[in-house]
């Protein structure tokens, strides 16, 4: 489960309980309750239960996110065991194109010897190989460029009359 749920499910027009918000965002009132007394999230505490706005709690998740997210430079990629961006082992990495505009760059880490991965643009790759070596390894044709769509209905030179028919 992500540390902060996403913001998009809280309406910002309303009053929520602790209740409430725990149930909207699927935590434990606890966890809400934890977040107001310790983490700033800002209620009203004045009576029971407790109040907290909408727009309150939707600007207290987009800054829990926005703290969490790492920006990556082109040639680095995030590493999910050190949870550190880093640059490719011995600055090695692959390049297996997905589309025709997108790709799957991987590489080693240095540090831990994991696999990362990172999809980056097919127009962003020369900005990469500025920093970084990287093979570009020939994708499947049929899942890259399908050019024309298969269909796995036959159609017969047959009177169809679209109507089921009971056979015994």
């Amino acid at each position: 489960m992500p540390r902060f749920p996403a913001p998009s499910r809280i309406k910002s027009h309303r009053i929520y309980t602790v209740w409430e918000a725990a149930e909207a965002l699927g935590r434990h009132r606890q966890t809400i309750i934890r977040w107001i007394k310790e983490k700033g999230l800002i209620a009203d505490r004045s009576q029971r239960p407790w109040l907290i706005r909408g727009s309150d709690l939707k600007v207290f998740l987009g800054q829990g996110r926005k703290k969490s997210r790492c920006k990556l430079n082109l040639h680095q990629l995030y590493c999910l065991g050190c949870k550190l961006p880093q640059e490719p082992d011995g600055k090695f990495a692959d390049y297996l194109q997905t589309t025709p505009s997108s790709g799957m760059l991987s590489a080693l880490c240095p540090d831990c010897g994991c696999i990362m991965n990172k999809m980056i643009r097919r127009a962003d790759l020369g900005a990469v190989r500025a920093k970084i070596a990287v093979t570009v390894q020939q994708a499947n044709p049929r899942l890259v460029f399908c050019t024309d769509a298969h269909s796995n209905v036959t159609f017969r030179d047959e009177d169809q009359t679209h109507v089921k028919t009971r056979t015994r």
